[in-house]
């Protein structure tokens, strides 16, 4: 891209808004190259071409960095803005939110000197295979110095970040990345609120569970093909557009990329796998792939028609998938459907309600990947707990284990064997995603939310869920979240649809009715 303006100023609220406008379309192409590499390297690529992979993915972030904080579009920033700062009648909102959006992204990449830019993407890139390498040596020794390095690379960007944001705390600044409109503070509180009435949910939860007969495990041929027939046909009972998508099949991890004209799901699905993980899978990524099919048209090429981030993407594919998705009527309707792809024909196995009890059993573990919906809570209180107080300087690399074990005990009752069950399980810390881990639990509250008012604004929601109508649901979230694109912040917008102020009460009801009382 040059560093020369390339479009008229025609029809503009300020001179120069248009030219931004066309910086931004073209780096929203450099967003999309990166991620449809991401997303063939998680598929179809061969195993020897990952470095080289890598290596792509990396040019084009630094490019991205390098054609944001030019002074071109610096410059221009800096006078469109003073011009709708005076004349802020002449603007429509979207435009405004579209400068603010832009600002954002500026800001964010900006506050980095190029060389902590850089590291930061090596980081990010090389962390997967050091965590992979780690986790199975169980070798805290040699994955201590590693991780030294990248706490103290996180630590100077979240000092850089602190001064430009001027926020309480390093930690803060690294949170704005994920959930920019939430306080540490504000945080805090929510887990502070959530934890002694969690506990005794959990509780009370494992009491009722312990008197009743375990569900029935399933049993059966479950072949690749068969799953994935069942899994298209939740994409297309979810209303995902497959003239704009696909549906595919990933070893590594799960997850979706594209854009609104290619949007791809990529599952885990193995022959020996029963299919209710890919079905979750499914239905956590269809969430997302519904969010970037259904993002605003006319503003697609620009910051503000573009999602709302991390926090907001986690709560849809929670509602989908752990709420929606985990309730007797979702079962109700898939249990016949399942019969028959599976062959599976009265096996009591595949009833709606061993299926739905199969979901929603408790177990305690040390690894969060297998924990239940209550129980990874405590996992990511555990987690939050030591990444806010090692950004924060308050502990150090070398204090991990010991306060883990801590952690561990107070809120998952009891100790990990091997660190491969404790620190060493976490890939955040070797990839450098500090801040995303309360997102997690942020977005557990903030879907139960938006759950309670869809209920309330469609009282005979749990019968379409039972006749595999999502057509109320899929309205409802494009109408108040999709075509919304980033024109409000997230903790406005949230506000807007529910009436409330984000909170804690939502998700222990939510979690109070499905673990004790049966309903919904």
């Amino acid at each position: 891209m040059s560093d020369k303006a390339q479009l008229e100023t025609v029809a503009e609220p300020a001179v120069g808004y248009n030219d931004l406008k066309f910086y931004f379309a073209n780096l929203n192409t450099m967003f999309s190259i990166r991620n449809t590499l991401a997303v063939d390297m998680m598929t179809a690529m061969p195993a020897g071409s990952l470095q080289r992979r890598i290596h792509d993915i990396s040019s084009i972030t630094k490019r991205i960095y390098a054609e944001t904080t030019t002074p071109t579009v610096t410059s221009l920033l800096d006078k469109v803005e003073a011009e709708a700062t005076a004349n802020p009648e002449g603007w429509e909102d979207w435009d405004l939110a579209n400068l603010r959006e832009m600002r954002r992204i500026h800001s964010h990449l900006s506050s980095l000197p190029p060389d902590l830019y850089i590291a930061s993407v090596q980081v990010a890139n090389e962390g997967r295979k050091m965590h992979a390498a780690a986790l199975t040596q169980n070798n805290w020794q040699e994955a201590q110095p590693y991780i030294e390095k990248v706490v103290a690379l996180y630590r100077k960007i979240a000092e850089l970040k602190q001064k430009k944001f001027d926020t309480r705390t390093p930690y803060k600044a690294l949170l704005l990345g994920y959930a920019s409109d939430i306080s540490e503070a504000q945080m805090d509180k929510l887990y502070d609120d959530l934890l002694e009435p969690l506990k005794e949910l959990h509780a009370k939860a494992i009491e009722k569970q312990a008197a009743q007969e375990p569900p029935i495990v399933l049993d059966g041929d479950f072949a690749r093909g068969d799953q994935m027939w069942l899994n298209k046909t939740i994409l297309e009972m979810m209303g995902f557009d497959f003239e704009r998508g696909g549906l595919y099949v990933t070893n590594l991890a799960p997850m979706t990329g594209g854009g609104p004209e290619d949007s791809r799901i990529l599952v885990r699905c193995g022959d020996s796998d029963t299919f209710l993980d890919s079905m979750s899978d499914t239905l956590y990524q269809g969430a997302r792939g519904l969010y970037y099919q259904n993002l605003p048209d006319d503003w697609k090429t620009q910051p503000v028609g573009q999602d709302q981030g991390a926090l907001m993407m986690n709560s849809l594919s929670i509602l989908y998938e752990t709420i929606i998705g985990r309730t007797p009527q979702f079962f109700d309707f898939i249990s016949i459907r399942a019969e028959g792809v599976f062959r599976q024909f009265k096996n009591k196995g595949f009833e709606s309600e061993n299926l739905y009890q199969l979901k929603k059993v408790i177990h305690k573990t040390n690894r969060r990947n297998e924990a239940d919906e209550l129980s990874k809570i405590f996992h990511d209180i555990l987690r939050y707990r030591i990444e806010r107080d090692l950004i924060n300087g308050k502990i150090e690399v070398k204090d991990i284990p010991a306060r883990w074990n801590q952690e561990s005990k107070e809120l998952l009752g009891d100790e990990p064997k091997t660190l491969a069950e404790g620190p060493l399980q976490n890939p955040d810390w070797f990839t450098g995603r500090f801040g995303f881990i309360p997102t997690n639990t942020l977005s557990h509250i903030v879907a139960a939310q938006l759950h309670e008012t869809l209920y309330a604004e469609f009282p005979d929601m749990g019968d379409k869920i039972t006749n595999g109508d999502l057509g109320s649901v899929n309205e409802w979230v494009n109408e108040k979240i999709h075509s919304v694109g980033r024109k409000q912040d997230t903790l406005a917008m949230i506000k807007n649809i529910t009436g409330k102020e984000i909170g804690v009460e939502g998700l222990l009801k939510h979690l109070e009715r499905r673990y004790l009382s049966d309903k919904r």
